[in-house]
């Protein structure tokens, strides 16, 4: 049985794109509209919004979508356990700028926000929020707790429609290991 509407985390380090990704993915803001400097998201924001024409286990289906855009700023740690509360899967968020300190800071944010609440590799994917075309997400050098988790490069200004495909099928696979576990 599927849940009525799929609570998704979106985390990583401050300034690696993920409120411009929530933004798009759930249409909240086109990408043309980009201008100004980004501003730190205070705590968490929650976006809401339906993904449609989901293949699940050959039934199509539309799903509601609670997705947590949260901060990356450490002074917020003590609301994660708030945080992970009925969680179904995790956005890892990353960017080449953040590349250097991000290793070992998505490691920490898989153990708590994947691993303690026992959610399975498939609930979770890594997003490299490429600026450019030569970005690497080779460079990150993560460890081998990522070897099961997907990794997806994205460039939000030449793959944007990419990105769209890139999240529906992350949200196919949350539901279908729900489904499984259910």
């Amino acid at each position: 049985m599927l849940p009525p509407k799929l609570k998704i985390l979106m985390i990583g380090p401050s300034e690696s794109g993920k409120t411009q990704i929530a933004n798009f993915i759930s249409e909240s803001m086109n990408i043309d509209e980009w201008y100004g400097t980004p501003r730190p998201t205070q705590g968490v924001r929650i976006v809401e919004f339906e993904v449609s024409n989901l293949s699940i286990n050959g039934k199509i289906t539309n799903i509601d979508i609670e997705l947590w855009d949260c901060s990356g700023d450490h002074k917020f740690e003590p609301c994660w356990p708030t945080l992970r509360v009925g969680v179904h899967g995790v956005i890892l968020v990353c960017s080449p700028s953040t590349a250097q300190a991000a290793a070992r800071g998505m490691e920490l944010l898989y153990n708590y926000f994947v691993s303690q609440p026992k959610l399975s590799p498939k609930q979770c994917v890594l997003f490299y929020n490429c600026t450019d075309e030569n970005d690497d997400i080779d460079a990150l050098n993560l460890s081998a707790t990522f070897t099961k988790v997907s990794q997806v490069a994205i460039n939000l200004k030449s793959g944007s429609n990419r990105l769209k495909i890139d999240f529906s099928n992350y949200i196919a696979s949350v539901l279908q290991t729900i489904n499984m576990e259910g």
